[in-house]
Order: C-alpha cells, then sequence, then structure tokens
C-alpha cells in the first residue's frame, strides 16, 4: 500500500486503476483515461483528496458517487461538483449527506477533518441517468441503477477491463435500516441484477468498505439472508425493530428495519 497522506493509502488494483483507503473506514477508487480521470466515491472528508489524487495522475477528475451517504460524498465539495443519481437528490439523502455526517464519521475512524467544508459552500451535483457513461478517453464507465441502500444507488462499469463498482448494494455487512433504503423486497431487483452481471460477465467486483474485494459467493450469501428475512416476515416471526441478522458478529449479515421489509 502507497502512504498518499495521514488518512490515505493506495494500492493499483488494475491498469490505471487504484483503491483509495480512508482511514480503513472506506473505499474511493480512481479511474485514469487518457484524457479524463473518473474517482467513484469520495469518502468521509478527511485529508485533501484532490492533493491525493494529484500523486496518482495529473489528469482532469470528475467525481461520481455509488449513493449520497456521508461516507462517500464527504469530500466531493473539494472537487466543486459531483455526480449523482437523480434518485438521491431528495430531502433526506440530502440530509444524510450534511457535512457534520461526515465528520461525525471521520472522528469515529480515529481521523481529522482538516479541510472543513466552509459554511455556505454550493457544491453542484449532475444528476446521473441510467446507462450513463463516462468517457476518459479510450476507457469508458457505465453508470446502472440498482435501488436498495438508496433508491438511487448505482454501480459502476468498465466493460473493457471486466471491473464492477458495486457501492455498498450488496456488501458483506448490507445496512438497509436507514432512511431511504428501498424494502428488502425491492432491493432483490438490483441485487440480481449485479448477481446477474457477475455470472454472466466475468467482472471483478470493488466495493465501498473492508479491503474492497468482493466474490459472487459472498453476494449470494448476502442475497439468500435477504430472502431468510422476507420469509420470515410473511411468516410472522421476525425479530420486530432494526436488527443485524443473523447475528451481529457473523459476516456476511444484513441490518434490517421490520417496518422497511415487503
Amino acid at each position: 500500500m502507497k502512504q498518499l497522506d495521514q488518512m490515505h493509502t493506495c494500492e493499483e488494483i488494475g491498469k490505471d486503476t487504484w483503491r483509495i483507503d480512508e482511514g480503513g473506514a472506506v473505499n474511493l477508487y480512481l479511474l485514469a483515461g487518457q484524457e479524463k480521470a473518473l474517482l467513484i466515491d469520495a469518502g468521509c472528508g478527511a485529508g485533501y483528496l484532490p492533493t491525493c489524487v494529484k500523486v496518482l495522475t495529473d489528469l482532469p477528475v470528475r467525481v461520481a458517487v455509488t449513493h449520497r451517504h456521508p461516507d462517500h460524498i464527504g469530500g466531493a465539495w473539494e472537487f466543486g461538483s459531483y455526480d449523482a443519481s437523480e434518485q438521491d437528490c431528495s430531502f433526506v439523502y440530502s440530509f444524510l449527506s450534511m457535512a457534520v455526517m461526515s465528520h461525525i464519521m471521520v472522528k469515529a475512524s480515529g481521523g481529522k477533518v482538516e479541510y472543513p467544508k466552509p459554511f455556505g459552500k454550493h457544491v453542484k451535483i449532475n444528476r446521473m441517468k441510467e446507462d450513463q457513461v463516462f468517457d476518459l478517453g479510450g476507457r469508458t464507465v457505465t453508470v446502472r441503477s440498482v435501488p436498495g441502500h438508496t433508491r438511487g444507488s448505482v454501480i459502476f462499469l468498465d466493460e473493457a477491463n471486466r471491473l464492477m463498482f458495486t457501492g455498498d448494494d450488496i456488501n458483506p455487512c448490507l445496512w438497509m435500516q436507514l432512511p431511504g433504503c428501498t424494502s428488502l423486497q425491492e432491493w432483490k431487483t438490483g441485487a440480481n441484477t449485479i448477481m446477474d452481471l457477475m455470472k454472466q460477465g466475468n467482472y471483478t467486483a470493488w466495493y465501498g468498505h473492508g479491503d474492497g474485494r468482493q466474490t459472487l459467493e459472498q453476494m449470494e450469501t448476502t442475497y439468500h439472508l435477504v430472502e431468510e428475512i422476507i420469509e420470515k416476515k410473511k411468516a410472522g416471526t421476525l425479530a420486530k425493530g432494526k436488527h443485524l441478522y443473523p447475528v451481529k458478529d457473523q459476516f456476511p449479515n444484513v441490518y434490517y428495519n421490520s417496518k422497511n421489509i415487503l
């Protein structure tokens, strides 16, 4: 791992492709083409991302996020604008993405916000659409919608290099208890999209946390856990409230809200 600053390290995971680790809390992915670079997600806002990115590429950088949560858009303001699904531009996601939320997450991971977002600074959000293509010059990245973790959750596909970036939508610790999540029943459609791509396209998948590495086996296990929760809900045997299923310290697990299953 290469040290970029006090909070960020990186590893090259493919040609002109890097996983940037922010304090062990969240992953960002930098993809460089011949003319431009795409930064997928922007962490919690620890350190100063433009300086970190500059170590890896001198190309102009565009930021796009898998979803609007504080640990994925916290450093986006440092670039002046970012791309997000239009489905994630409602009030609930704007509230969750407030700078104070990102700062709380930085402190929780033992970091420090050295460059806080100036009060009142406007950050432009470019609204992404399904199948939007980012042309980096000799390299393209396509957006696919996978509602679940948020209504606007997306994945990014680098089809030529068989790379998939899944954000938080089918993680080994899947959070579906937050405001703005779809029901677990709705989540299954996006999850099936991701797993079908894995089965048919021979992709290498990278997600938003941990060491980033994701397998089809893990995805299928997470999916089966969701199916178990849905069946328990239908049978009337699901514990009420917000719980980790099957248990807290077993992975994969699903954090569910019993009011938001079907």
